[in-house]
């Protein structure tokens, strides 16, 4: 059974074009966030725009992320979508590239009720080669996934986890409470900003899409956090909200989340600031502010001398 704990970030996906993906910058970013002792790779998830990127990039970015991960870090692959038959079938070429897990969150559109989804899971997890992270996203997909969900999957033996981005602590305790259990069933944190809580409440780690410009913050912060060093967590607590103040916010104080970690990415040579409609791209003020605070950030991101 695979056992995840850790950060494991939703790696951006590198792009030339918005229908062409960049593979030399793949090799990049990948090499980046495993020297910043992440402990695995999630592809074609929110941060990575999975929903907008056509099919062909889709494939093509799970070949080069497990390619250049070479076996160093377990990588998982998000297989979100309206249709069944296409997350089965992303999820049996993530298994033949090398992958260690699908992610998947609910099919968006129509109104499913919790019986349905709880069907439709139950029936990607029966037919995935691949074992299945849950992906409780209501922000994106406009449904929660019921405690009643979860429990009833939680039971099926190639359900392996669960990704919570609800941003509800409570309903995050829960799920630490009632379905976590270590090497069989992980709970994992969505929000970085919450990372240290998650492990406070039992979680085992978390999907922190800021690791892939500073991945060392959130490596030390799940440490410290583990260790539950109150001396240390203030001090990375401080670096991502001056990541979330000046990359993810714009003059407006607006979530520009992708466009901005992108355009930050771009100044230290990681990857170019190409987006994916519908996104757009940012305000010269905001990516002013991105370029004065890019130098401070990377200082203050580097780990502790011990």
């Amino acid at each position: 059974m695979l056992a995840l704990s850790g950060v494991i970030p939703p790696i951006v996906t590198p792009l030339l074009a918005h229908d062409q993906l960049d593979p030399t910058a793949v090799d990049r970013v990948v090499n980046h966030l495993i020297q910043g002792e992440v402990n695995g790779l999630f592809a074609l998830g929110t941060t990575g725009e999975g929903p907008s990127l056509n099919y062909q990039i889709r494939y093509e970015m799970v070949e080069r992320t497990c390619a250049a991960a070479a076996g160093r870090v377990p990588v998982l692959v998000g297989v979100t979508d309206t249709s069944l038959s296409e997350s089965l079938a992303l999820a049996e070429h993530a298994d033949s590239c090398g992958a260690a897990a699908i992610v998947a969150a609910a099919p968006f559109y129509f109104d499913a009720s919790q019986g349905a989804l709880t069907q439709w899971f139950w029936r990607l997890a029966d037919e995935s080669p691949l074992p299945v992270v849950l992906y409780n996203m209501p922000s994106c997909v406009g449904v929660t996934l019921s405690l009643e969900l979860v429990a009833a999957l939680a039971s099926h033996p190639n359900v392996i986890g669960i990704k919570d981005s609800g941003g509800d602590l409570r309903y995050f305790q829960q799920l630490c409470v009632e379905f976590r259990k270590p090497g069989r069933f992980s709970v994992f944190m969505g929000p970085e900003e919450l990372l240290a809580d998650a492990v406070a409440l039992g979680g085992d780690g978390g999907v922190c899409g800021g690791a892939n410009l500073l991945p060392s913050v959130y490596s030390s912060l799940y440490r410290a956090a583990v260790r539950s060093d109150a001396s240390e967590i203030p001090h990375w607590h401080a670096v991502i909200h001056e990541l979330f103040a000046s990359v993810y916010r714009d003059e407006s104080g607006r979530m520009k989340l992708i466009p901005g970690l992108k355009y930050a990415m771009s100044l230290t040579g990681l990857c170019q600031p190409v987006i994916a409609p519908p996104l757009a791209e940012l305000s010269s003020e905001h990516a002013e502010r991105i370029r004065s605070a890019i130098d401070r950030l990377v200082v203050t991101g580097a780990p502790i001398s011990r």
